[in-house]
Parts: C-alpha cells; sequence; structure tokens
C-alpha cells in the first residue's frame, strides 16, 4: 500500500510539471532515480523512439557543454538513463523480446560510452559492465556476454572482476557443450578461462573466487596443480568457497579412484554447508557406487528433507552461472551511484 501511495503522488507530480513544458524523458529518468522502477519503465514504454533519440542528443549536447555545472547535471542524468534502459532491456530478456532488450541494451551503452569517453575507469562504468555480464550469465546467454565483454575490453588493463567475467564465460560454455550437450554459441575454451583467472590473481592476489575457479578449471584439464590451488582454499576464505573446493577435490579424487579421501572431501564440504544438496548427492552416489546403499539412501533423505531452503541457496548451483550471484550486488552499487 506505502508503495502504491508513493508511486501516486510521484505520478501526480509527474503530471503538473508536464503540464508546465518539462521534458517528460527526465521525468521517467527521475522516477527511476528515485526508486520508483515499475513506474519509471511504465512511462518508458510510451515514449516514442524517435523522441528518445532527440533527448538523448540533447543529453550528448548538455554534457559538452563549457558550463560545468550544466555537464555535471547532464552526466547524472545520463547515469539515470543508463539505469533505466538496462532495466527496461532486462525486463525484455526475461520475456524473449530480443528486438526490445537489443534497443534499450544499445541505449544504455551509448550513454556509458560517453561516459567512459571522459574517464573510461570510473565505478558507474566499470560497475555498469559487470552487472550486464552477470545478467546475461545468469541468462546463459554466452554469445551476447562474450561479444559484450569484448567490447568491454580495457586496453589499458581490466579488474579482476572483468577477467574473473572472461573466465567464467569460456568456463561455461565449456561445460554446457562438454557436459550438456549443447551449443552454447561460444567454443569455451578452458586454457583461455586458464588465463583470465591467472590474470585476475595477478592484478589481485587474494581474489579467493578467481582461484577457486582456477583450481577447477585445471582439475578440469587434469593438471595437477588444480589440487594445489584447491588446497589453498582454508578456513580464511567464506564458507561458500570452501565448499566448493572441498566438492571439487572430491571430484578428483574419486575420478582417480581414491573414494575413501573423495568421500572425506564430500563430507567436509556437507560439514560447512549442511543443507547444500550437491555435496549430499556426490556422496550418495560415491557410497551407491561401492554397495554402501542404505547410506546412500540416508544422504538423499538428508539433502531432500531441508525446509525452507531453496535450490538456488547451494553454491555449486551458482558456480554454473558464473558471476550472475553477483549481480544484485552490482545493482545495489549502481542504484546508490545514480539515487537523487
Amino acid at each position: 500500500m506505502f508503495r502504491a501511495v508513493v508511486i501516486g503522488l510521484a505520478l501526480c507530480h509527474v503530471t503538473t510539471a508536464s503540464s508546465q513544458d518539462a521534458n517528460p524523458y527526465i521525468e521517467v529518468i527521475d522516477l527511476y532515480r528515485q526508486g520508483l522502477e515499475e513506474a519509471a519503465l511504465k512511462r518508458l514504454a510510451g515514449l516514442r523512439s524517435d523522441e528518445i533519440a532527440g533527448w538523448r542528443d540533447a543529453l550528448f549536447a548538455a554534457m559538452a557543454s563549457k558550463s560545468r555545472a550544466e555537464s555535471e547535471r547532464a552526466a547524472a542524468t545520463m547515469r539515470g538513463a543508463v539505469m533505466l534502459h538496462t532495466a527496461r532491456a532486462f525486463w525484455a530478456f526475461e520475456r524473449n523480446n530480443n528486438g526490445e532488450f537489443r534497443f534499450h541494451l544499445t541505449f544504455a551503452q551509448a550513454y556509458v560510452d560517453k561516459l567512459a569517453a571522459l574517464d573510461r575507469r570510473a565505478p558507474f562504468v566499470r560497475t555498469w559492465r559487470l552487472l550486464v555480464l552477470a545478467l546475461l550469465q545468469e541468462g546463459r546467454s554466452l554469445v551476447a556476454a562474450d561479444q559484450f565483454a569484448r567490447r568491454a575490453h580495457d586496453p589499458g588493463g581490466d579488474s579482476p572482476e572483468l577477467l574473473l567475467a572472461l573466465g567464467a564465460t569460456e568456463e561455461m560454455a565449456w561445460w554446457i557443450r562438454r557436459e550438456e550437450d549443447g551449443d552454447p554459441g561460444v567454443r569455451g575454451d578452458l586454457k583461455d578461462a586458464e588465463r583470465h583467472y591467472r590474470q585476475a590473481l595477478i592484478v589481485d592476489p587474494t581474489f579467493t573466487e578467481a582461484r577457486v575457479r582456477l583450481g577447477r578449471v585445471l582439475t578440469l584439464r587434469e593438471d595437477a596443480e588444480g589440487m594445489k590451488i584447491l588446497g589453498q582454499i582454508d578456513q580464511s576464505a567464506d564458507a561458500p568457497y570452501q565448499y566448493l573446493a572441498r566438492l571439487f577435490e572430491g571430484d578428483v579424487l574419486e575420478k582417480h579412484g581414491d573414494n575413501a579421501q573423495a568421500e572425506r572431501q564430500y563430507s567436509a564440504a556437507i560439514t560447512l554447508l549442511p543443507t547444500a544438496q550437491a555435496a549430499h548427492v556426490a556422496l550418495a552416489h560415491l557410497r551407491h557406487a561401492r554397495g554402501a546403499r542404505s547410506e546412500a539412501a540416508q544422504d538423499i533423505r538428508s539433502s531432500a528433507g531441508a525446509r525452507d531452503v531453496p535450490d538456488t541457496s547451494d553454491p555449486w548451483f551458482w558456480y554454473g552461472r558464473g558471476t550472475a550471484w553477483r549481480g544484485p550486488g552490482y545493482l545495489e552499487q549502481l542504484l546508490i551511484m545514480i539515487r537523487l
């Protein structure tokens, strides 16, 4: 009810302003910057594309003004426009409306390009690119993610987070092609994934997620260094990273026939996150294979018996979707940057 009242008041304000020849596009952007996303997206859908293009060009001209105050106001409005068009683009993406998705993402990209011309390493510019990659990976749209990442590449040096996303795209494509027998549209090269993860760790040696992923791709390539790197993920790391490291170690050990040690690693993962399902399933599979069927059944019951625990809470679920889990954090940062 409170949300509805706020939206109603905001719309009344906009209607009044419009009667005074205010710019309806700026009003829609400001609605979004105030946190009224639903109202803003509805109003945006009512504007003609040629009108939006004209108002965009006016913002470009204002940002090029010799007046610093006018230029800064235009840049702030453009950052709001980026987020407005991005929200509409992914609203369309979720509904498989590729035409509208590309239309709005192109508008957002044009604004970002102008902002990047002033400072290509500005936090807003870099974080927006990371958000788009996270959302594309969540939707497993890897061709678009690969193309977008190539455009986002900074010849002067990429951030460790972008390098992580680049590697994750390659790793996801490899997995889909190899394990799911699908065609992600991207070749998926684990050597390229390894290169990106190593570069991320050069930039930031404390980047635990890059270290976990590096260990994983090395084990998938049957490189002994992978187990050494996974072994570096100890109690100092957050529990989800420890969980994944133990899960991946167990997988390698099981493939090599060391079932006793594999069982210990799977059990260690379960101790870290008792309600996560992947380790329970892996342990059940291992025990069933060696004939311990009652124990295997208990493992499955333990996993299935957890209540109010969504499947998506398992780190393995999010691991398979690249950097998607980072998306909400990126979005929150960007919304803070544009807030009125």
